[in-house]
């Protein structure tokens, strides 16, 4: 894996790490009954679209 790739990698995982800190509050709520538990198996989905995202657009910033 190149340099640049890997840096990408690295930063698109940094760029969903808040997004990983709401997981704890939402299993809470979830538990709570504040919020419906299928939000619970759609945060995995959400945070590998948002890495992907991430990683896509960083490309473009690069390549420019």
């Amino acid at each position: 894996m190149s340099h640049r790739r890997t840096t990408r990698v690295r930063l698109a995982l940094i760029a969903t790490f808040p997004t990983v800190l709401t997981v704890p509050l939402l299993a809470l709520l979830a538990a709570f009954g504040e919020v419906p538990g299928e939000v619970l198996p759609a945060l995995p989905v959400a945070l590998a679209v948002h890495a992907v995202v991430t990683y896509l657009r960083l490309g473009r910033a690069v390549t420019r």
